[in-house]
């Protein structure tokens, strides 16, 4: 599946990131890819309140969130209560944080920074994969 190109087609994305700069790139990159970016969340509060009335396809979300929020928690809730396909964002791409992102049965794994490329192809196969049970 291929991503959206009409503006009433546009998919919603949240963006669960606490640095403004790194925020601001994904939400250009989301336009530009032909996405929606439905919200910007810089907390795990903020995030599980836009997935409550934006209702997004798939978040974008920080394993690191400032103030002791923890993304892998964040993202097992947004699967489980709003079934999100998360898309995690990492500074650190180590083993032990691979290993235990994974029980957020994430959908994809991203170095930051990431390229438009690695993001595009990022959302194309988590479109592409059958629902997480």
């Amino acid at each position: 599946m291929s991503a959206p190109t009409e503006p009433s087609d546009k998919l919603p994305v949240l963006v669960v990131e606490d640095e403004y700069l790194v925020a601001l790139y994904l939400e250009d990159a989301l336009d530009d890819l032909g996405y929606r970016c439905c919200g910007v969340a810089g907390t795990a509060e903020e995030a599980l309140s836009m997935a409550e009335s934006e209702r997004p396809a798939i978040a974008l979300v920080d394993i690191g969130l400032r103030g002791g929020g923890d993304g892998i928690a964040l993202a097992s809730g947004l699967r489980d209560h709003f079934g999100v396909a998360v898309i995690f964002l990492s500074g650190s791409s180590d083993p032990e944080t691979r290993r235990r992102a994974e029980v957020a049965q994430p959908r994809g794994f991203l170095s930051k920074p990431c390229m438009d490329d690695e993001l595009a192809a990022a959302l194309r196969s988590t479109l592409a994969a059958p629902p997480s049970v």
